[in-house]
């Protein structure tokens, strides 16, 4: 195990980097297993690490990264599955003082050049398909039309899937775009790099530096890029570590995908905040979650509602013996009473609780502990986080209203993004000049302290945890000769939170035609983004200034 830096500091009290939570975990539990995945889930060779391995390929990564020319600051987008380097680029990156953009695996070829444009990535690390998306093609079509949303990306580098999986580069474009195999090769170009030279860097890395920019739709309803500090996601993630009450002998089921914060704050960091183990498959399944959960003894489940609600309609549900579990985060999307009891009943998961967040809070903001009664947990999204200040205010001021009246949420601390990427305009708009996160919800306080959120202020759908921006759909389905006007909202689901559903003006003559706007759609926005209800109006509902009443829109689908 290489020696770690000599104790970096920072301007937020109490915070370490990522860099230095894993070579303190490395130096305190070594022989702890860190990162396990079960044979089933990689081709029949199972992986497990300690703290003190993954700290180790950790490095190996890190040496390799400065060998092919990854600056501190520098953007490096990753795009893959859930595979078993994921979570040591992350590590990787912020050792070198690197920045990780995380890239939506279901997003398609407009979307990911888009992130990839925005955000300035230098390099991109993906695997050879993500979900239904075959990455790697697309990848390749990007760098070979010379698309200008990748003329700053000077490297791509592979994540193999399973331990067979040979590059699947089809072309090695001229232009600079290196095509450098697999991690591998990297790691074999890091042996020129001194371990010297390495702890340089990373005796530079400091807890209030960028580490992550997450692309999420914010209040606008255009995708943005959150920047997140290693302050900001180490002491959130430890935060909603200790309000679960995890420790060192838990067992974290990692079934939530890495994109995400949910994924590599929440899940990840959470579990290192104590240094506990995670266990992984490459993607949910509800049959390969059910098995995690049983073979690996997890004690700890994380998930979506959607997820919870596929593990128990399926069939091996009843087969597998889960007796493990005791608590969980149900996050991303309301959880309704019937299904929070069905987790602690039927999947015997006593303790799960809800937390309430977004990305640009780091994303914790509240949550109910384990031990609360279900009402609350069902009905409620507990109380603000150690930490965390917490105001119900008057929608649009930061002037607070009494307990029991609905307000927008706001919050303040060390959970606070650093700003979006190249966005000053909405940086100002969404935080105060005292510090305050706007959220953009609707929230009031009981008389016990709970939170209960009310509704939403911006025009953004949640769709089984996914955040869909309606402008994004709207202009495309606008470029569509017989559509003359389109505006999307999101109407409620039992299963899914929320449906896309697309109200259309239509030239005179024209008729309704689902399949031809699907078909426009396919390939520009992700699958889940595209409506599943149509509808044709004659005219939408207007503000005075013409905008469309998204709210009284949704009441017309709903009615």
């Amino acid at each position: 195990m290489s020696a770690g830096p000599e104790g970096a500091t920072g301007t937020t009290t109490g915070a370490r980097t990522l860099s230095r939570l894993l070579r303190d975990l490395a130096a305190e539990r070594g022989d702890a297993e860190a990162l396990v995945y079960p044979a089933f889930t990689h081709g029949d060779e199972e992986l497990r690490l300690t703290f003190a391995q993954l700290d180790a390929r950790v490095d190996d990564i890190a040496r390799g990264l400065i060998a092919i020319g990854i600056e501190a600051g520098e953007h490096v987008a990753v795009w893959g599955n859930n595979v078993p380097d994921w979570v040591p680029m992350e590590f990787a990156l912020a050792r070198i003082g690197a920045v990780l953009v995380t890239v939506n695996t279901a997003l398609q070829k407009d979307e990911v050049a888009f992130v990839l444009k925005q955000s300035k990535s230098v390099a991109v690390v993906h695997t050879t398909s993500t979900g239904t998306n075959e990455s790697s093609k697309t990848l390749d079509e990007l760098l070979v039309e010379a698309d200008p949303s990748v003329a700053a990306i000077r490297n791509r580098v592979w994540m193999a899937g399973l331990p067979d999986e040979e590059p699947p580069f089809g072309v090695a474009p001229d232009g600079g775009h290196a095509a450098l195999g697999g991690i591998e090769n990297v790691i074999d170009r890091g042996k020129s790099v001194t371990p010297e030279q390495l702890a340089e860097r990373e005796n530079a890395t400091q807890p209030d530096d960028v580490v992550n920019i997450q692309y999420t739709s914010g209040t606008t309803g255009f995708p943005k890029g959150v920047m997140l500090s290693h302050a900001n996601i180490v002491v959130n993630s430890a935060t909603l570590g200790r309000q679960m009450g995890l420790n060192a002998d838990d067992r974290v089921a990692m079934i939530v995908p890495l994109f995400h914060c949910f994924g590599c704050v929440v899940a990840v960091l959470g579990t290192y905040s104590v240094g506990a183990t995670l266990c992984c498959i490459p993607g949910f399944e509800p049959s390969a979650a059910l098995r995690l959960i049983e073979e690996e003894h997890c004690t700890i489940v994380h998930g979506v509602p959607t997820m919870f609600t596929a593990m128990l309609a399926h069939e091996d549900m009843d087969k597998r013996k889960i007796t493990t579990l005791r608590a969980g985060l149900a996050a991303g999307a309301p959880c309704p009473v019937p299904l929070m009891k069905e987790i602690v009943e039927r999947l015997g998961c006593p303790g799960i609780a809800v937390t309430y967040g977004l990305t640009e809070a780091s994303p914790g903001v509240a949550g109910s502990v384990p031990d609360a009664p279900l009402e609350t947990r069902c009905q409620t999204i507990g109380k603000p986080l150690d930490g965390v200040e917490v105001m119900i205010a008057e929608p649009g001021a930061v002037q607070a209203v009494p307990d029991g009246e609905e307000g927008e949420l706001l919050c303040r601390g060390p959970n606070v993004m650093v700003g979006y990427h190249d966005d000053p305009e909405s940086t100002a708009a969404a935080i105060t000049s005292d510090g305050w996160l706007r959220t953009g919800d609707l929230c009031m306080r009981d008389e016990d302290g709970n939170l209960r959120i009310s509704g939403r202020l911006k025009d953004i759908i949640i769709r089984g945890g996914e955040n869909i921006a309606p402008a994004a759909v709207e202009s495309v389905l606008r470029e569509h000769p017989d559509i003359v006007g389109a505006a999307v909202v999101g109407v409620a689901d039992e299963f899914l939170g929320e449906k896309v559903a697309a109200g259309l003006i239509l030239k005179k003559g024209a008729t309704l035609d689902p399949p031809a706007y699907e078909e426009l759609l396919e390939g520009r926005v992700a699958k889940f983004k595209v409506p599943e209800i149509w509808q044709t109006f004659e005219a939408f509902p207007l503000t005075g200034s013409g905008k469309v009443q998204k709210y009284k829109l949704r009441e017309m689908f709903d009615a």
